[in-house]
């Protein structure tokens, strides 16, 4: 319980991951323990996974209550243990997951104040992680800022949601598991080093943001900081590990910039006399960013990896890495829909899996349109309210913040879904991995069912993407788009203060940041034109397109600013 009396109600599944050590050896158990005991009966709920790595595991004991100890078949380092503990933490409904390395000391206080933000936060669905201040010795570790000119560190006595792409250390960070779920869980190639930046990268890519508690510091010991410990073996994986994350996710600036930071090096560590292999190590490596392509230095990674650890799932970028059938979010925007959305989601659910998901967010309805949802009673529907009015952009927004899957769908209220969409969208997406967003094609219905117009997009003529098309004439119509959760941080915030449609706006910046999208000519959605239809009823005047394709261009240019200076 909190100085105010709130008593905690976040459920924690924490993980310790162990290797050459007994768990009452840890620092990190020991301290975790510490922490778990301010908590009064009642108020935790809290449960720690021992997953040692250590050949052969070994007999930990009695174990007290609410721990389990499990020992790695091999070990496939920190991303096979915290991809058990997602699994756990998915099939017993936590809340949170808490990852630890042996070595970290947390304070005595770290729990509840991190469960206090994670109560403060927890309807915030931007907010994926909740990361304290790390150091080794006096030294700073973590939290990082990342931006255009590179990295820096979080600026001292700086608390609260970062606006700019954050990264921290695996240790002692506090997941949202929805999150991780959605961005595919830890990725087993980097099965021990940049496991942490492959996973705050990819969360940034999903568009969400990263609570720094400042005032919360924990001590960690890092073995990089300590070079007489380090041995070749573990050296090796980390040059391989720091090429591949900057060759798969950091581009060819940030390629350069690793080149002049190898060539210094390789010089510092002549001067110094440091161990000889570790020497030759860092010119190898130097070698191949020199010589090699990026093609080939990712395959040879790769094929290192897939031969260390023969258990490794074949996953590659843009793909999920647990699941052949990505699951699903449809999100969908609602206001006064209490005519048409119970044959709308009746139309949805009946496509839907186990794992998939609808998201509604109702805009201050004043009918029965929250009721009609409710009445399904189905787990699979998620129903967030908006108190007030907020308009279409802001519920889309909300309604893909909040939505934790890998592939998005946008549904209107009042439509109705053939029965093969979402297999044939879905399918699109196995089929064409590198393919980031899908437009499908739509028949247009009056109220009552009866045709309109079989090919919404046929009157305009062939589907075109791109940014100039698109600009004279929108083909990217809401109802129609599904898209990769990976593309939320190029097209999230949606434009708010300008007059910008959001469909308008996502195809656009999607052209810009990704090119080329996928048409599916087939009519997948009857979207229905009636008396209280928001878009499509009537034709724009030339004027209020012209101001609208200005609005677009301003919102363009803003967001474009912001991302290069954001302000952290």
């Amino acid at each position: 319980m909190d100085n105010s009396g709130n008593q905690y109600h976040v459920r924690v599944l924490a993980v310790i991951v162990l290797y050459k050590m007994v768990f009452e050896e840890s620092a990190a158990y020991k301290s975790l323990q510490v922490a778990i005991s301010g908590f009064q009966r009642g108020q935790k709920d809290i449960r720690i996974l021992l997953y040692d790595n250590t050949a052969d595991g070994r007999d930990p004991g009695p174990l007290p209550e609410g721990v389990q100890y499990e020992a790695a078949k091999q070990n496939a380092g920190l991303a096979a243990a915290y991809n058990r503990a997602l699994s756990i933490a998915q099939s017993e409904q936590y809340d949170w997951l808490l990852t630890l390395d042996q070595d970290t000391t947390l304070p005595p206080d770290y729990l509840s104040r991190m469960c206090k933000i994670a109560l403060d936060v927890g309807s915030d669905n931007r907010v994926a992680a909740i990361v304290p201040r790390l150091s080794d010795a006096g030294t700073p570790l973590s939290p990082m800022c990342f931006g255009f000119w590179g990295v820096s560190g979080w600026p001292s006595g700086l608390t609260g949601v970062s606006n700019r792409e954050t990264h921290a250390y695996n240790s002692a960070s506090l997941f949202r598991v929805s999150a991780i779920k959605q961005i595919g869980g830890f990725n087993p190639y980097f099965w021990l080093d940049f496991v942490d930046a492959y996973v705050y990268r990819q969360l940034h890519r999903h568009g969400k943001k990263i609570y720094v508690a400042e005032d919360i510091h924990a001590k960690h010991e890092l073995s990089l900081l300590h070079r007489q410990s380090l041995n070749a073996d573990r050296y090796r994986n980390i040059m391989q590990a720091e090429s591949a994350f900057v060759d798969l996710y950091e581009g060819h600036f940030r390629g350069l910039v690793l080149t002049g930071r190898l060539l210094g090096r390789v010089w510092r560590q002549r001067r110094r006399g440091d161990n000889p292999a570790i020497q030759k190590l860092s010119l190898q490596a130097l070698k191949r960013r020199i010589f090699q392509s990026k093609t080939r230095r990712i395959q040879d990674w790769k094929r290192e990896m897939e031969q260390r650890m023969p258990s490794l799932p074949g996953a590659g970028e843009g793909q999920e890495l647990s699941e052949k059938r990505p699951p699903i979010s449809v999100c969908m925007a609602a206001y006064n829909g209490e005519q048409y959305i119970t044959a709308q989601l009746q139309s949805i659910l009946v496509q839907l899996s186990d794992n998939d998901e609808v998201v509604v967010v109702d805009d201050g309805s004043t009918d029965s349109t929250r009721d009609r949802v409710r009445a399904f009673q189905d787990v699979r529907i998620r129903l967030i309210e908006h108190e007030h009015n907020q308009g279409m952009s802001r519920t889309f927004e909300d309604a893909l913040r909040s939505a934790s899957n890998s592939i998005l769908l946008l549904s209107d209220q009042d439509d109705l879904w053939a029965p093969e969409k979402i297999s044939m969208v879905l399918q699109a997406f196995i089929d064409n991995p590198h393919i980031t967003l899908i437009v499908t094609n739509s028949s247009l219905v009056h109220a009552d069912g009866s045709m309109l117009l079989e090919s919404y997009l046929g009157r305009y003529g062939p589907f075109r993407p791109g940014i100039w098309a698109n600009l004279v004439r929108n083909r990217y119509g809401g109802h129609n788009l599904a898209f990769r959760a990976s593309i939320l941080s190029e097209i999230l915030p949606l434009p708010h203060k300008y007059d910008v449609l959001y469909d308008h706006w996502i195809g656009f910046r999607h052209s810009l940041a990704y090119g080329d999208a996928l048409y599916i000519d087939r009519p997948l959605t009857l979207s229905r034109r009636h008396e209280t239809t928001t878009t499509g009823r009537k034709r724009s005047s030339m004027l209020v397109k012209i101001r609208r394709r200005i609005h677009l261009l301003l919102a363009l240019a803003e967001f474009s600013i912001m991302k290069v200076f954001k302000p952290i």
